[in-house]
Order: structure tokens, then C-alpha cells, then sequence
């Protein structure tokens, strides 16, 4: 069987025209339905024939819905150009107005397989897309989960249990802004035309280059703590009011009051990347809150130990039984674990 590559090669073929225009005394008809059936040369002929078809009887109905789209597509063009019918009779003129029209065959290629379904069921066709949509794109953890990103400017996001930042799909081509709920450590890739800002609650953190860390899981006391570079720190909530930190520095919001700057112990601060459990003067509603978004469980308490009481201690990668093993035995407490649900008894 002759194979054909393009479907110029089928309307130059006047053999194949003839067959178009009159299947059943042109000659070779047995040869064309062949090709026709032909998973290879099937999908050619049938476009080059539709062009013919279109050409001569504008109008007809196809049963293929790729033929419904190409006829459609011709059909518009055909009206705009105003071009001349074929005339059944006269087959060898036929022949040579398809082989002038060849310029159709690339038109009717692109819209086999770019082309909609416009004409199925009479529908109307469906609405141009929008190139490049901007969208929000969203990375969090639940409880006793942390992940590390990697965001588009090259810039790296660990992120803490029960934690979320979102921020545009256009980010580091037109921005760098995200927002956080919760805790997440920022190493920032330097970028002197787009700043690195991240809003959590009233407070904005601004850098170019550095890495830095911002605890927000209690929307009323903000902390950021910066371990390299400079960053800038704003409280919108009072007349952007403005601070700068230095690599050991730190700022604590409360409420909408005025920021303020202190230092902390860079060793420390961000032991939790590591899977380090550090509890350094913790109240009980800090140390049971903690070990909840850590492990992903419920904590109880019975019999409340009095308010002063400050927990502290150090684990790494530990089981939380093995935790409550040891601060329970220094603090005076026992306790239950039944699957997600952990019971606190204090000694009464």
C-alpha cells in the first residue's frame, strides 16, 4: 500500500479527487477505502477529503466530530473569501481549483488539534482562556508534620506542624510576598529588585538576603528572630513602626502594641528543624500545645498543677511516650495514650 505523508500529497493526486467527487464510477475506489481504513494514512485522507467535499457542497453534515470542527473552520473561511464553489461536473476543473487551494491544508491541520468543540450539539464556543492566570498557591502541615519547600526564586521554606504559607504563582517574576500562619524558618536568595516580605498577622518581615525565622502561631505575640543578614520588621498596626535586626536579634509583638527588640540564643532558636523538642521555663499550656502540634494529639488535663509551674527539657527525635516518660517523673505527672487521645494526671 502506498503511503502518504502529508495531505498535499492526497489532492494532488487526481485519482484520489475523482474518488472524492464521484465514488462510484471513479476508478481505484477499492484502493481509496482501503487507505481510508488505514490507522496510519486514515486520519490524512479523510482531512484532504473533507477539504474537497468542503469545496464542492458547503453545508453537508459529517457524522465525525474532528470533521464537524474542520467543516466549521472552513466554512468561515470560505464566507470571508467568498471563494467559488466546485462544480461536480466538471471534475478535472475540480481537480486544479483544489490543487490553487492547497494553503487550506495547513488551516485544517491546526484546527484538528487545536480546535474546541464548537460545533458538537450546537453548542456555543467555550470562553478564550486567559494566558497566565495568577492563582494562590497554599503549602501546609498538619498536626506532627514538617516539610521543607523550595519556592521559585531559589529561596527555602521549612515548615512547622500545624503551619501554612501561601502566596502567587507569579512569585519571584513580579514579587516576593507570602503570608504565614504558624511557624517557618526563610533562607532568602539575594534579589536587590524584589524584596523577600513575608506578613503574619500586623507584623511584616522585609529582606533581600538572609535567613530569619517567625513564630505566629499565637496572632497576639509575633516573634521573628534572625539568624543571618538584616531584616527589616514593621508593625503595621502603629504607624509602621520600623525596626532593623542584626543576626541574634528579635522583636515580639503583643497585640497591636509597639514592637519590641531583644536578643536570643542563636544555638537554640531553631533546634526544631532538626527534630530537636526543646522546652526552656514552658507553662503547662505551652508545653501540652506544643507537644499536641508535634506529635498530632489531643491533650487532657486532670487535676491542673498550680500556675506557676515552668517545664523544661530537651529531646531529640523522641517518642512522646518516652517524653511524658521523663517529664512526667520531674514534674509529677502520670499519663494515658490511646492512639490520638493523651491524658495529663496531676497529682492532686
Amino acid at each position: 500500500m502506498k503511503t502518504y505523508s502529508t495531505i498535499e500529497e492526497f489532492l494532488e493526486d487526481k485519482s484520489f479527487v475523482d474518488w472524492v467527487l464521484d465514488p462510484v464510477s471513479a476508478a481505484n475506489g477499492d484502493f481509496w477505502k482501503q487507505i481510508a481504513s488505514d490507522k496510519v494514512n486514515g486520519l490524512l485522507l479523510n482531512q484532504a477529503r473533507l477539504i474537497i467535499e468542503e469545496l464542492n457542497a458547503p453545508g453537508e453534515d459529517w457524522e465525525k466530530q474532528e470533521e464537524l470542527q474542520v467543516l466549521s473552520k472552513i466554512h468561515e473561511h470560505i464566507q470571508k473569501n467568498k471563494r467559488p464553489i466546485l462544480n461536480t461536473r466538471r471534475l478535472e476543473h475540480a481537480y486544479w481549483k483544489v490543487a490553487q487551494k492547497v494553503f487550506f491544508v495547513v488551516f485544517a491541520s491546526v484546527v484538528t488539534f487545536l480546535a474546541v468543540d464548537v460545533v458538537q450539539k450546537n453548542k456555543p464556543s467555550a470562553p478564550e482562556l486567559v494566558e497566565n492566570p495568577i492563582y494562590w498557591i497554599s503549602k501546609s502541615n498538619p498536626k506532627g508534620q514538617k516539610s521543607a519547600i523550595h519556592l521559585p526564586d531559589g529561596s527555602s521554606v521549612i515548615i512547622n506542624s500545624e503551619s501554612e504559607i501561601r502566596y502567587r504563582s507569579d512569585f519571584g517574576d513580579t514579587n516576593r510576598e507570602l503570608y504565614l500562619v504558624g511557624e517557618s524558618f526563610f533562607e532568602v536568595a539575594p534579589d536587590s529588585l524584589l524584596p523577600f516580605r513575608v506578613f503574619s498577622g500586623n507584623i511584616t518581615t522585609t529582606a533581600l538576603g538572609t535567613s530569619f525565622n517567625i513564630n505566629s502561631y499565637n496572632s497576639n505575640q509575633i516573634t521573628v528572630q534572625l539568624a543571618t543578614g538584616i531584616v527589616e520588621v514593621v508593625n503595621e498596626s502603629q504607624a509602621n513602626q520600623s525596626i532593623f535586626l542584626q543576626p541574634g536579634e528579635e522583636v515580639t509583638s503583643v497585640g497591636t502594641e509597639r514592637i519590641v527588640k531583644g536578643r536570643f540564643d542563636l544555638k537554640k532558636a531553631f533546634l526544631w528543624k532538626s527534630g530537636v523538642l526543646l522546652f526552656e521555663n514552658f507553662s503547662v499550656d505551652e508545653f501540652t500545645q506544643t507537644l499536641e502540634r508535634w506529635y498530632g494529639v489531643e491533650i487532657s488535663l486532670e487535676n491542673r498543677p498550680h500556675p506557676g509551674l515552668k517545664i523544661s527539657g530537651e529531646f531529640q527525635d523522641t517518642y512522646l511516650s518516652d517524653v511524658l516518660e521523663s517529664i512526667g517523673y520531674a514534674y509529677g505527672f502520670d499519663y494515658t495514650i490511646d492512639q490520638k487521645k493523651v491524658k495529663l494526671v496531676f497529682a492532686p
